[in-house]
């Protein structure tokens, strides 16, 4: 199937959403250094039904930092097994550039 590519740059509100302060933080200090926002540029393709069938974001002020992300099965139910208690590890902080 065939999917329009959008490109767009990601403004500091868009970014920053549901960031733990502690990184929220460090994003601010190295906005206010720059003197300037530290724009993210992205890009989103979407497919003739709307869907978005990937998304791709990196590149912030000058550094190559990417996270790409294919979508596919839109639409179709999602079936998930859960690991048993002793096959995980328990999470006590959340941080990092991908969940934070």
């Amino acid at each position: 199937m065939r999917a329009v590519r959008h490109r767009g740059i990601l403004d500091r509100r868009t970014v920053t959403l549901r960031m733990v302060p502690d990184v929220r933080t460090k994003t601010d200090q190295g906005r206010d250094a720059l003197g300037s926002d530290l724009p993210v540029f992205a890009d989103a393709w979407i497919d003739s039904r709307g869907w978005p069938v990937q998304t791709h974001a990196g590149e912030v002020s000058g550094t190559r930092s990417t996270l790409t992300m294919g979508l596919s099965d839109i639409g179709e139910p999602v079936r998930v097994t859960v690991p048993r208690a002793a096959d995980t590890v328990p999470v006590t902080e959340v941080g990092g550039i991908l969940n934070g």
